[in-house]
């Protein structure tokens, strides 16, 4: 027993917060649905006299001994109880728990079962209940108060206000600041952060030539402005949305025009767009009175925002419709969450939150929100694009597209769920100027007055699919199945928000059935998505009927019809983009899920926001979703708390760990700050200089505190072995994709272009699963990592070596490892091994055959440095040797000083 408590002990230490937040959401709602009616203290005669309702009873196991082996699943009889692994012992007896669930087991108890139940004399005493107005007191979501520099004794240390903060703490200890790093650390410690690529050579001899007062100063404005700030920091913000470009589970199909966020991600850090308006377009872009356009004037750039309620994992065959809608929205507020608010608000689920005062009518009155958003595949252009579009449009003469008169021979159970005969398109939502002018003659014709080069979708509203088989009647160019939901012609049928079927024509120029039989969309949640991408094809649908015949009903032909194609447009047609959007669905509060359950149903909640952080003692009214009241609530009562969140987050980056360590996590599990005073004094500055990503960069980038130097002395290490004091400047292992964008560059094989569709990654040989691509090129086609497609079942191994998070709810703080497998990758990988050619072949381009100047650049490019005279002696003597000079670059890739930056 004590030996169980101890490793009990140890596991919270190691795991903290994570641990917790990992049983709250994933194991108790299973303990509590599954197990506490056998196992529970509040039961006369518990089975096996084993209580699992409580932490204490966990630890002190059964009648058979303790039920949980910390670390060792494999040993642990709970484990094997829900595994099925023992033909004796099978938990609970009514049928095994689905895989995923017993994979989180594993997970849990692996991770040491952290378990933050605190246990009650009275084991049968109800919860107490939340306290709002204590929770109010908590320091998170206290108002910001004017804060002052504290006056400090070294005077002459401070080059901005944050300098004085960290002097002071330190003075209070008796510690004293690190000396000041060199130009050429700063420099490349700089770089890095602000763009995630090395300085260059020439970088290197601007700044150390440049004597000026503003030489730093300089630098920051230049890195700044790069278009490269914001490929940097969009990837920084596309951990927390959990970006992926596909689905993952069994078929990995791909998320349409992810891409498009990503772009949209670095626009606004380009443009330094106001947080809080950046913040806003996530929640509700697509229902601004007043939508933000891009730059070039081409698309509106709010909408794109609300494109990552669309990240999260995807089950393309759920075997419970309801439970993996509540699934998703679970995934949308855990992320909005942590994200934006620093608060695990999915641990409500189930129960009042253990911790925050976070109840769980709250949980479900922002579900509600977000059970009436959905997804649409939708056109973005700018008002003056469309115009452009529609202006060029009505100079085409107009083509007569007759699709003649017919009447459709219904059975018994048929029904036309849509003919398109009324004058308008009733419910649907049209985008585009393709299906811009209703519908003609009873069809959807995406070619308008007679132009291929026309492009729209049309949505349906939604609706529960009451019939077995769905016939469209439609008359479309050639699709190819291949292509599935990235044909650009297509009729989609889209069951629980997966694009789940695709009605392609044949391309025969007349009208014909296309039938497909409902398994997976039956009784689900659906609605159709006419969809027209192509500048030289069309497709137009007649009628869409259900049926439980899995053959389509007769056409009586009364007159025949004349559907002829199209000829070219005589004026070109600007290009149009398309994007996946939020649209507001049918709205509805939805019922608490008792215990979590969506099949034990209680009261309707109202929707609404977080009861903490209301200004006024009722809650806003809501419209709509309530997305875009969301939306402002979020940015004014909940304003300091999202501005803190940020700002620490943007600190994190900087100096490796956040003024709060936990940086997804505010809450009372999380860490207190270690500069309270200070991380109120740059948010309280944020807010007021316009919520300006880049003027809180120049704020901190350009303090003495960002200057130290990396070495730390022996008193202040002993006094403050974490370094949360900031004593010194941490050393920081460059993140996975820097690693590889520092390989390209250094080579010179980088193409700089922004924007545009991803890359699909390498497919190695040794790679297999299900939804497997066809390979992209080895070097990503020159272009960053960041541009390189995420597939969820295909991720590139190089950068899961260097702890690439997985895209499944916010990472605001990747994990740091030091493992084999990142020697063995950067040894024996093939991107690595083509990289060191490509920068050999570099340097005897720059420099010629002298083996001295090939040295010479070879560590410039590097490290941004010239080497040491043992250095040169060596990477001499070993080039000098025979050895090829690719073989010295690839050494310098796998040195220490080239993945970690001072």
């Amino acid at each position: 027993m004590r030996i169980l408590s101890a490793m009990l002990a140890v596991a919270a230490v190691l795991y903290g917060a994570e641990g917790d937040e990992f049983f709250e959401s994933r194991i108790r709602p299973v303990l509590t649905e599954q197990c506490y009616g056998c196992h529970s203290a509040k039961l006369r005669e518990p089975k096996a006299n084993l209580h699992l309702d409580s932490r204490s009873g966990l630890r002190k196991g059964g009648d058979s001994g303790a039920v949980v082996v910390p670390g060792k699943p494999a040993e642990s009889r709970l484990f094997k109880a829900v595994s099925y692994t023992d033909f004796h012992l099978r938990m609970p007896p009514t049928g095994k728990l689905p895989d995923a669930v017993i994979e989180d087991f594993k997970t849990w108890i692996g991770m040491g079962a952290p378990d933050p139940r605190v246990d009650t004399p009275d084991a049968r005493k109800g919860p107490a209940g939340i306290d709002l107005e204590r929770g109010r007191k908590y320091w998170a979501f206290q108002p910001l108060a004017p804060m002052r520099p504290p006056p400090v004794k070294n005077s002459a240390w401070p080059r901005a206000a944050i300098d004085n903060f960290i002097l002071a703490k330190l003075e209070e200890k008796g510690l004293a600041p690190a000396p000041e790093a060199s130009r050429r650390a700063w420099l490349r410690r700089v770089t890095f952060d602000l763009t995630g690529l090395p300085p260059t050579p020439a970088d290197v001899d601007a700044f150390e030539s440049d004597n000026s007062n503003d030489a730093y100063t300089h630098v920051v404005d230049r890195l700044l402005a790069s278009p490269h700030y914001g490929e940097r920091w969009a990837r920084h913000w596309l951990d927390l949305v959990r970006f992926a470009e596909t689905n993952g589970h069994e078929y990995d199909n791909n998320k349409l025009d992810a891409w498009q966020y990503r772009d949209y991600v670095i626009r606004a850090f380009n443009e330094d767009i106001p947080f809080n308006v950046f913040a806003r377009e996530h929640i509700a872009g697509d229902l601004l009175p007043n939508p933000r356009l891009s730059k070039d004037g081409s698309k509106v750039d709010s909408p794109l925002g609300t494109n990552f309620l669309w990240f999260g994992e995807v089950l393309n065959s759920a075997t419970d419709s309801l439970k993996s809608r509540a699934d998703t929205v679970d995934n949308q507020l855990d992320v909005i969450g942590k994200t934006f608010l620093g608060l695990t608000v999915a641990c409500a689920r189930c129960h009042d939150h253990k911790f925050d005062p976070i109840p769980t009518l709250d949980y479900y009155g922002m579900a509600g929100i977000f059970h009436s958003t959905g997804m649409r595949e939708a056109v973005i252009d700018s008002p003056a694009r469309a115009a452009a579009i529609q202006a060029a449009h009505r100079k085409a003469a107009p083509v007569t597209r007759n699709p003649g008169k017919s009447k459709i021979v219904l059975r018994p159970g048929d029904e036309i769920w849509e003919d398109f005969n009324g004058a308008t398109w009733s419910g649907w939502f049209a985008s585009g100027e393709a299906f811009a002018g209703g519908p003609h003659d009873g069809v959807a014709d995406s070619a308008g007055r007679g132009a291929n080069e026309l492009v729209g979708s049309l949505t349906s509203p939604k609706f529960r699919m009451p019939k077995r088989w769905v016939h469209v009647r439609m008359a479309a160019k050639k699709g190819d199945k291949s292509l599935i939901e990235n044909e650009p012609v297509r009729l989609t049928l889209v069951a629980d928000d997966y694009k789940s079927l695709h009605y392609l024509g044949s391309g025969s120029g007349q009208f014909e059935w296309v039938s497909f039989r409902m398994t997976l969309p039956y009784q689900r949640l659906c609605y159709f998505e006419i969809v027209d991408r192509s500048r030289t094809g069309n497709i137009a649908v007649d009628a869409i009927v259900f049926s439980d015949e899995s053959k389509p009903p007769a056409v009586e032909v009364i007159e025949k019809a004349d559907w002829r194609e199209p000829a070219p447009l005589p004026v070109a047609l600007p290009e149009s983009n398309f994007g996946m959007i939020a649209w507001d669905e049918s709205s509805n509060d939805i019922r608490l899920h008792i215990r979590g359950n969506h099949q034990n149903l209680g009261d309707s909640v109202p929707r609404h926001f977080l009861q903490v952080m209301w200004r006024s003692p009722e809650s806003p009214a809501v419209t709509g979703s309530g997305r875009l009241q969301f939306a402002d609530w979020l940015t004014t009562d909940s304003a300091p708390l999202l501005a803190r969140v940020y700002v620490n987050r943007v600190w994190k980056h900087h100096f490796g760990q956040g003024i709060v360590r936990t940086a997804d996590n505010f809450g009372l599990t999380g860490e207190r700050p270690s500069h309270r005073d200070l991380l109120d004094y740059l948010t309280a500055k944020f807010i007021d200089e316009g919520w300006s990503t880049k003027k809180l960069h120049r704020e901190i980038v350009l303090s003495a505190a960002y200057r130290m130097g990396s070495r730390a002395a022996s008193q202040a290490a002993a006094a403050d072995p974490r370094n949360d004091l900031l004593h010194h400047f941490p050393v920081q292992r460059l993140q996975a994709e820097a690693v590889r964008d520092a390989m390209l560059s250094i080579s010179g094989a980088l193409k700089p272009r922004l924007f545009g569709p991803s890359v699909v990654p390498y497919i190695s040989k040794y790679q297999d699963g299900r939804g497997k691509p066809k390979s992209g090129p080895l070097d990503g086609d020159g272009r960053r990592s960041l541009y390189v497609q995420v597939r969820r079942n295909f991720l590139t191994p190089l950068f899961l070596a260097f702890d690439y998070p997985l895209p499944i709810s916010t990472t605001g703080a990747r994990g740091t490892s030091t493992v084999p497998s990142q020697a063995l990758i950067l040894m024996n990988n093939e991107f690595v091994l083509q990289q060191a050619a490509e920068y050999a072949s570099r340097i005897t381009r720059e420099a010629g055959s002298d083996k001295a100047a090939q040295v010479n650049l070879a560590f410039r490019l590097a490290f941004a440095r010239k080497p040491e005279k043992w250095e040169a002696d060596e990477s001499l003597r070993f080039l000098e040797s025979g050895r090829p000079l690719a073989d010295l670059t690839h050494v310098l890739f796998n040195s220490a000083e080239f993945l970690y930056v001072e």
